[in-house]
């Protein structure tokens, strides 16, 4: 499961205590589905003969609390200096040795918050452990966090290292991991894929779908985007098969712009599959798959695939018949529009020059000062402006991934 919660995440935790295997058992065979399927009753819980650990600790008198305090080593070098009858005492008392004090034999602190009791006892290290229990561990304490649970004890208790000792409990009490999220920042920090320094030598891939049939009946989008220029190739598929991307590949991506150094995909059949892979193989071209669960991976054709469905619902007749025709007018807009992280088109990215439309054609125009260039001229400034927009491309990313890791937490396995 993926980000499992609640009933789910807790039954994972208790089942990864056991090595197990988990077979498939037909229906039809689960004679006693009906009693293994019910919540089991469970005893009442409380105090009982079989469950002391979880009880309190029943009333200490003064005489007791006396005998304990000295019994820790601690706590007993403090008062023999408090009587006069030791001139040293732990390092960890001696900062605030004038605030500690023995009434009617028992040690106290002075306390300086803003209660109103005058004394705190001083907790000897073997009723640590109950006093946990009764300010963290008790229904009328409710498992609280790390802040609360040491507010209650300071209201009437110390011992050394008082703060310390209370993270740590918190931190590993068993029900708290059980059932509580922490609360810490997602793990994993932004990792931008690094744009490529040549056209198509980095592209993705990913199947759009499945549409209602077209007239001619077509059901899937096949999408190929370019890592540097975000030039887009999209054909309609009828069933988006591993022959068809295969197909797709060879046709739009290897004998247009030639054969790519590295293709980003998810893990779907289609590609996976032999065929794709030993045309991958046959081309020179590295597979790289995303990582399971997270299209983010390949974020720049998921991108492409909700921009290229937009523009189709704006075009498309009211019983979704044409969608594939519309969609290689819609790919030519988005590669002859400007991307903002650029500021060009990928047609002038890809081809050196802006595009010629309809309307172009109909209109007068001056003709422009760079018509008469010769051709290494043109060229020259058409990788310019590929590697201008490349370094743009960094940029964007930069500040991204500064975005994004505000909220987030780098975590290394």
């Amino acid at each position: 499961l993926k980000d499992p919660s609640g009933r789910l995440a807790r039954w994972s935790l208790r089942l990864q205590e056991f090595n197990m295997t988990v077979v498939y058992k037909s229906g039809r065979k689960h004679s006693d589905a009906d009693c293994l399927s019910r919540a089991p009753v469970e005893t009442p819980s409380g105090c009982s003969d079989d469950n002391d650990d979880e009880c309190f600790l029943g009333a200490v008198n003064t005489d007791d609390m006396a005998r304990r305090q000295r019994d820790d080593p601690e706590l007993r070098a403090l008062i023999e200096h408090l009587e006069g009858g030791r001139s040293t005492v732990p390092r960890v008392f001696s900062r605030v040795l004038p605030t500690f004090a023995i009434r009617q034999g028992v040690l106290y602190k002075e306390n300086f918050g803003n209660n109103n009791t005058p004394w705190l006892l001083v907790i000897p290290s073997d009723l640590r452990e109950e006093i946990f229990q009764a300010c963290h561990d008790d229904p009328t304490s409710g498992h609280l966090g790390y802040s609360r649970t040491l507010a209650r004890i300071r209201e009437k208790y110390y011992w050394p290292k008082l703060p310390k000792t209370v993270h740590l409990y918190t931190r590993s009490c068993h029900e708290c991991q059980r059932r509580k999220k922490p609360p810490t920042r997602p793990a994993g920090l932004l990792q931008p894929i690094s744009p490529p320094t040549a056209p198509f030598q980095q592209i993705g891939m990913d199947l759009l779908g499945s549409f209602p049939p077209s007239t001619s009946g077509n059901r899937w989008i096949i999408v190929a985007t370019d890592y540097l220029t975000r030039y887009a190739e999209t054909k309609a598929l009828p069933s988006g098969t591993a022959v068809e991307v295969a197909k797709f590949f060879i046709e739009s991506i290897v004998l247009r712009h030639g054969a790519p150094e590295v293709l980003i995909t998810d893990r779907g059949s289609s590609f996976m599959a032999q065929l794709t892979q030993e045309i991958l193989r046959l081309s020179g071209t590295g597979h790289r798959r995303t990582t399971a669960y997270h299209p983010q991976t390949n974020g720049l054709t998921e991108r492409l695939n909700k921009t290229i469905a937009d523009m189709i619902s704006m075009y498309v007749d009211v019983e979704h018949k044409t969608w594939d025709e519309v969609l290689p007018y819609v790919t030519f807009a988005y590669n002859t529009a400007v991307q903002e992280t650029t500021g060009f088109t990928p047609f002038q990215l890809v081809h050196g020059r802006k595009v010629t439309t309809m309307l172009d054609a109909m209109l007068p125009h001056e003709p422009s000062d760079n018509e008469s260039d010769d051709a290494q001229a043109v060229a020259q400034r058409a990788e310019e402006v590929r590697q201008l927009a490349r370094l743009l491309i960094q940029d964007q990313q930069r500040v991204d991934a500064g975005r994004y890791n505000l909220r987030r937490r780098d975590v290394h396995f």
